[in-house]
């Protein structure tokens, strides 16, 4: 009988003789599939070893993307165009103050009923930018324009004389219109009102004749003022 040592190395060389690629690549995946969870440690992928490269186009879903995962920085300039935006989606409260400049407006896209009650006062609006041609019929009325004070003066004008009497709007007040005038008589010769118009800016100036020999005569000048 042979000896053990014998045996031993006739058994390892029938095991050599039956050991072919087909055979090992079997035992390892029957190894894999017996193994389990120890066979996936042992091929676990390192931290840090998948890169850009390494993802295939469209591989990152949306459902994948924890919530909140993207912060502005993450985004890149024009990023997120117009039509990524949903309908009402900027509100008033995240459009930054200043932001919206006259550029950035289309033309006429500013209609009446989209600007809020007091929202454009008298600052915000450009030296000339509101002509008459702006303006609709009848929306500038009195009630609109503000406090209007009417200030007068008068003057005695003698028999058979010419005079002038003037009077001016205060320094915080502008001149809209002004007049003037003898006080209504009825004794002849009526007196005349010889010049009415405005002198500068601010003032309003009439010239009268009185040319009745018997009487004085009252002439008034009213200048009316727009406060402010």
């Amino acid at each position: 009988m042979p000896s053990l040592p014998r045996l031993k190395e006739n058994l390892l060389n029938q095991i050599r003789k039956r050991l072919t690629y087909a055979n090992v690549m079997s035992s390892i995946a029957v190894f894999l599939v017996l193994g389990g969870g120890a066979a996936y440690a042992a091929f676990k992928v390192p931290p840090k070893s998948v890169g850009t490269p390494q993802l295939k186009r469209n591989a990152v879903k949306t459902g994948k993307v924890a919530f909140e995962a993207i912060r502005a920085g993450k985004l890149s300039k024009n990023a997120v165009p117009t039509n990524r935006l949903r309908d009402n989606a900027v509100a008033a409260d995240k459009i930054a103050n200043g932001s919206v400049l006259t550029d950035k407006l289309a033309d006429e896209s500013v209609a009446t009923g989209k600007i809020a009650g007091e929202a454009v006062d008298t600052g915000k609006i450009a030296p000339n930018a509101v002509d008459a041609g702006r303006l609709a019929d009848g929306a500038v009325n009195a009630l609109k324009l503000g406090s209007i004070t009417i200030r007068t003066n008068t003057v005695t004008v003698a028999k058979e004389t010419r005079d002038v009497v003037a009077q001016s709007c205060e320094g915080n007040e502008r001149m809209i219109s002004g007049g003037g005038g003898f006080d209504i008589v009825t004794a002849e010769p009526h007196p005349q009102v010889i010049m009415s118009m405005a002198q500068g800016a601010n003032t309003w100036r009439v010239r009268g004749f009185n040319p009745s020999a018997a009487f004085d005569r009252t002439m008034t000048v009213r200048v009316f003022c727009l406060d402010g």
